[in-house]
């Protein structure tokens, strides 16, 4: 199982520890993404931004998608060029059922999103209405932002 991490705010006045925590995840641009093993060392850099992103599991159609839509090969191509669909569907399912990590399979390890399509409503509601923070609604969103 996987965690999509997608990043909604942008750099001002960032402490330490959470500039910290969103460049270990590699999320260092505006509306990036990424995907992370369901573990304990990846939740706790995620509580550590928890006010900055939107996480929560991912299925394998959303893993699937980002991968058609976004997903680059390490050499900055396009996979959608680079793969046939087939390939692009059996690297989803591998990259949700196992462990590995997403650069072991040549994939570029973060997703460049665009702003979701419908807008994203109030960013500063508490949850479990905003985006911000634990997102059980995350397919839908990416799904939105692909």
């Amino acid at each position: 199982m996987r965690i999509a991490v997608i990043r909604l705010k942008g750099k001002f006045s960032l402490s330490p520890d959470v500039n910290a925590a969103l460049s270990s995840l590699k999320l260092d641009r505006l509306y990036s993404c990424a995907l992370l093993p369901d573990n304990t060392a990846s939740r706790g850099m995620i509580h550590a931004c928890k006010d900055m992103v939107s996480y929560g599991p991912i299925s394998k159609e959303g893993i699937a998608l980002l991968l058609s839509k976004r997903g680059k090969t390490l050499e900055g191509k396009k996979l959608s060029l680079a793969k046939k669909p087939e390939e692009i569907a059996k690297m989803a399912s591998e990259i949700d059922s196992s462990d590995k990590k997403i650069v072991e399979l040549g994939i570029a390890p973060v997703f460049f999103l665009s702003p979701p399509v419908g807008g994203f409503g109030s960013k500063k509601e508490t949850a479990p209405f905003g985006l911000l923070g634990k997102n059980a609604e995350i397919s839908n969103l990416v799904k939105r932002m692909a």
